[in-house]
């Protein structure tokens, strides 16, 4: 599976090879809907993901919004979206994450196992800086706006997976 986003490589390894990759050893970086929305059946591409034990789906709750932009808001709804798996997820067996920050499964001993175009949009986005003082232009409130609209291609991979939208882990 591949998908095209125009991103620099943003990889500094000695920088983070320093911090020891704390952005990935705290939270994995977040998934964009272009990366299914390529493939011809876009639902099938995300279960497979999910199906993999390395990706698990993420909450957000409430939709993010800017008056300044004519968005509403709704604090209520949840949105998930899509990114790698924490160890413990991973050795949970769910395709839904857990609370708690933990390590990436993609990170290996040399960064991250992925090559870069492959890699979830936040983390080919993070900007690395000294001092954890790492930010990415494309934040949990840009996924969360992204992904809003494709929660019926999470539901059809849910189905597909044989869960049902309205499934006890939301």
């Amino acid at each position: 599976m591949s998908h095209e986003i125009s991103v620099s490589n943003n990889e500094d390894y000695p920088l983070c090879r320093a911090c020891g990759g704390e952005c990935c050893r705290t939270r994995p970086g977040i998934e964009s809907p272009e990366r299914f929305l390529a493939e011809a059946n876009p639902a099938e591409a995300l279960a497979l993901l999910l199906a993999s034990g390395l990706w698990v789906l993420d909450r957000h709750y409430g939709i993010p919004y800017s008056p300044e932009r004519g968005e509403q808001g709704d604090p209520d709804r949840i949105i998930l979206y899509p990114r790698p798996a924490t160890g413990a997820e991973k050795a949970a067996g769910s395709i839904f994450a857990i609370p708690g920050a933990g390590e990436c499964v993609l990170l290996g001993n040399d960064g991250c196992t992925l090559p870069f175009a492959e890699r979830p949009r936040a983390c080919q986005t993070l900007e690395p800086a000294a001092g954890f003082a790492c930010t990415s232009t494309w934040t949990r409130f840009d996924a969360a706006r992204e992904w809003v609209s494709h929660q019926d291609m999470v539901n059809e991979a849910l189905a597909l997976l044989g869960l049902p939208p309205d499934h006890p882990a939301f």
